[in-house]
């Protein structure tokens, strides 16, 4: 369980996408399928809509281990992106 979501702890494969991870003091961040981040302050049920987690079927949680980019942003918005070592909600892309 991660944010109130059941969700298996195994690595993601390369079929998963991250889909939220915590900011600070509960605001999380969110993904959606088409890379796009957005910022949800304390509103978990909004940034599960839109990370659209309800279609998804194989939903996991694991520390992010590699340095690889999920997102189209610029060099400026590498703090959309999770950080090493930080739990993420992984689902299928």
């Amino acid at each position: 369980m991660f944010l109130g979501i059941d969700a298996k702890k195994m690595p993601p494969t390369l079929k998963h996408r991250p889909a939220i991870w915590e900011c600070m003091l509960g605001t999380v961040y969110a993904m959606n399928d088409e890379g796009i981040v957005k910022y949800f302050d304390y509103a978990l049920e909004k940034a599960k809509e839109f990370a659209n987690i309800a279609n998804k079927k194989d939903i996991r949680v694991f520390r992010k281990k590699k340095y690889l980019r999920y997102t189209r942003e610029t060099w400026r918005d590498q703090w959309r992106e999770p950080r090493l070592t930080q739990m993420v909600l992984w689902v299928e892309k």
